[in-house]
């Protein structure tokens, strides 16, 4: 009885720490062949997300979607062209297939999930050729299987390029960040930035950050 009673007081006490320090929302709306994109998510992002203690403190939202423009007809055409699309779709209908629901692209619940898929894209700066390798090699034990996804970009791009649209905030330029639905005027400043806005105790990895002094983005025409 006391062993039930000792287990059931830590359950409780876990909650209640959990809900005492919430997760820091980062949101990162980005599109697959910026440059400045790819060096945000395979430097400040990726670096981020390797220290264990401040992973654990993000509710992390990726949208690849960014500029691309809604044409007349439906279709949609992308600021780095035909290519960027491409990757984008596949990475919203990874988002989208991980959970097969849509607004998993808005709600960003799939996003730790397809992160590895979404950063070895981004380390192959989003070239859509990369996919099947990055696919294979970083979401083999998901659940999900490629042809799911490709099948997922033949048939339902504009729809998963839709939600996109939707998800995506009026923004100057790409990679736009928000922490704790705040824009991040320094992405190099993503560590510091997550650690500040964190309200429960301080992570040790919050002492070791260091930041270059600008950061490139692509600016919304």
């Amino acid at each position: 009885m006391m062993a039930v009673f000792v287990v059931a007081l830590c359950l409780v006490l876990a909650v209640a720490f959990g809900q005492q320090y919430p997760k820091v929302p980062v949101e990162v709306y980005y599109e697959a062949l910026c440059p400045g994109c790819q060096q945000f998510i395979t430097g400040p992002l990726t670096n981020t997300l390797a220290l264990s203690d401040i992973a654990a403190i993000v509710d992390l939202k990726m949208v690849p979607y960014g500029n691309t423009k809604k044409n007349a007809d439906g279709s949609y055409t992308c600021q780095h062209g035909v290519d960027e699309c491409t990757s984008d779709v596949l990475e919203l209908c990874t988002l989208y297939k991980l959970s097969n629901n849509i607004t998993a692209i808005s709600t960003g619940e799939n996003t730790f999930k397809a992160w590895p898929f979404i950063q070895c894209m981004e380390l192959n700066e989003g070239d859509p050729n990369a996919a099947p390798n990055c696919f294979s090699t970083t979401m083999a034990n998901s659940g999900l299987s490629y042809a799911t996804v490709t099948d997922c970009a033949a048939k339902e791009a504009n729809d998963v390029q839709a939600q996109g649209a939707l998800a995506t905030p009026a923004h100057d330029y790409v990679p736009w960040v928000l922490v704790d639905n705040t824009l991040l005027s320094n992405n190099n400043l993503l560590t510091p930035a997550i650690c500040k806005a964190y309200t429960g105790p301080t992570p040790a990895s919050c002492k070791k950050f260091a930041a270059k002094a600008t950061a490139d983005v692509c600016y919304n025409k």
